[in-house]
């Protein structure tokens, strides 16, 4: 009999350890929940609503779930930008903010318990780019002869961000910031002002309002004004090939913000392609005045001048070293809008090297067709020789004068063969001229 009890005793124990040890085994292995993501909803320029469901524990208890996001693929719970929705198994929703309007984000959402977290299906969606902003332009005032105070009000930000305003201007009605000069002035709602400047005289321009957010660009009405008049738009003196002065037109390097004439000295109209011959203009030797010597036919003479105005209007060619139509050279002329023999406009003069150069590096290729992209539309409008006066190389070379001196030469810029490098050259060459805002 007790042997029996025994028995009994040791079998029960032993099913109760057994028992025991298989509970345990089942406790000791969970995996990570299974989670998915829901589609995205009432997304608007800086909310969403998502959300998920957690529909199996892994074994263990979920303490925590929601979502992440991010503007990166495969967001994590290592994010800031995230939800805690509770806990335990079962769908559950949640609310997403502080988004940038009109921006692509990825979504996942999660589920925590004692293995690890796992995440849902990859969810992509776009903020609301929201409505364009909407502005006034105001009344130009403070009206000179080269600026104007112009001004607009941001009425409504269109549900984002404004991220830039100011004023675009330009000779045509309805400008806008990429056919235009602009002028920026700060961000957000609200009234602004700022004087533009590099105008022409006695022209009209047409001036709108301009805000950015992140769905566009908004303009406001198009108003108009009138420059006063100033004084004579040549130095005396100047003389112009078929008698007609090269109209003052501005445009601006958006990259550099200086205003240049918008065609190069001579020229009858700005550039429509690469070859518009109209466009090409006249071709000074460097240091001269406006004295007819620039016109591609002017006569031909070897003598040398002495001074700083030949009293002829010809193209002095210069078979020997150092190359220059003067002698004595002189290194102080085309040096500034005031400078002796400025042949640009009054208030416009040659631009320097450094000018140029900042223009060059502006394009978007270092070439002749980068230039002919640029807003400047630079041309290769051929050149004449320092030793026959022969105009040669139209449509295939295009070189620029600056006011640089480099010893008894001067610098150039030059278009040629698939690119744009500067160079010194002869002053008794005949080259193009384009003039800057002073």
């Amino acid at each position: 009999m007790k042997t029996t009890i025994q028995s009994i005793a040791f079998i029960l124990t032993i099913s109760v350890f057994m028992g025991g040890c298989k509970k345990e085994e089942i406790n000791s292995n969970p995996v990570t929940p299974t989670v998915t993501t829901n589609t995205v909803s009432s997304i608007t320029t800086a909310t969403a609503v998502c959300g998920g469901n957690v529909t199996a524990d892994g074994g263990a208890s979920v303490t925590a779930k929601g979502i992440c996001w991010d503007v990166n693929p495969e967001p994590t719970t290592a994010l800031l930008t995230k939800t805690n929705d509770g806990s335990d198994v079962g769908s559950f929703v949640s609310n997403m903010s502080g988004l940038s309007a009109g921006t692509t984000y990825y979504v996942r959402a999660y589920a925590t318990n004692a293995k690890g977290t796992a995440y849902g299906n990859q969810v992509i969606f776009q903020a609301d780019s929201g409505a364009l902003p909407s502005l006034l332009t105001n009344s130009a005032s403070n009206i000179t002869s080269g600026s104007a105070l112009c001004g607009g009000e941001v009425l409504t930000d269109g549900g984002s961000a404004i991220t830039t305003r100011g004023i675009c201007w330009n000779t045509i009605s309805n400008p806008t910031i990429t056919s235009g000069a602009v002028l920026e002035l700060g961000n957000g709602t609200g009234n602004f002002s700022g004087t533009v400047s590099g105008l022409q005289s006695n022209t009209t321009y047409y001036i709108r309002a301009f805000a950015t957010n992140s769905a566009g660009t908004g303009y406001g009405n198009s108003v108009s004004f009138t420059t006063t008049t100033s004084g004579p738009p040549y130095p005396p003196g100047t003389m112009h090939c078929q008698g007609i002065p090269t109209a003052r037109v501005n445009v601006i390097n958006p990259t550099t913000g200086k205003f240049w004439m918008d065609r190069n000295l001579g020229a009858s109209k700005k550039a429509s392609s690469p070859s518009d011959a109209d466009s090409y203009g006249d071709l000074y030797q460097w240091g001269r005045r406006a004295d007819l010597h620039q016109c591609r036919n002017s006569s031909i003479t070897s003598t040398l001048s002495s001074s700083d105005q030949p009293t002829l209007g010809s193209f002095i060619i210069a078979p020997n070293s150092p190359w220059d139509w003067r002698s004595p050279q002189n290194t102080n002329l085309w040096q500034g809008a005031n400078g002796v023999n400025n042949p640009c406009p009054i208030g416009y003069r040659l631009p320097t090297e450094t000018e140029l150069n900042d223009e060059r590096k502006s394009w978007t290729m270092t070439n002749p067709d980068g230039a002919y992209a640029s807003p400047l539309k630079w041309t290769m409008a051929g050149l004449r020789t320092t030793f026959d006066g022969a105009v040669v190389g139209v449509g295939v070379q295009g070189d620029y004068w600056t006011s640089t001196v480099s010893g008894t030469l001067s610098r150039i810029l030059r278009l040629s063969s698939g690119t744009a490098y500067f160079d010194s050259n002869y002053r008794a060459g005949g080259v193009s001229v384009r003039c800057i805002k002073d």
